[in-house]
């Protein structure tokens, strides 16, 4: 499993995941664990959606306040 395992580490390092679980997630691959490397992996997917979510409830407040002040500013 020497390359699954190094793409494993390339694909988690590339998204700039724990160093902590990059070593965990490939460790459990190259000892033949594959449902303890899935939970790494689904972890750090959860991880990156909740980064995502919180970024679009930003761009969303953003965008609300640019509607806003083109609204009240264009009625004085």
């Amino acid at each position: 499993m020497g390359e699954l395992s190094e793409d494993v580490e390339r694909c988690l390092c590339s998204c700039a995941c724990d160093s902590s679980a990059v070593t965990r997630a490939r460790c459990a691959c190259e000892e033949g664990r594959p449902r303890e490397t899935k939970r790494v992996l689904l972890d750090e997917r959860q991880r990156l959606l909740d980064e995502l979510h919180a970024s679009q409830r930003g761009i969303d407040a953003i965008d609300h306040m640019l509607h806003r002040v083109s609204t009240e500013c264009d009625a004085r």
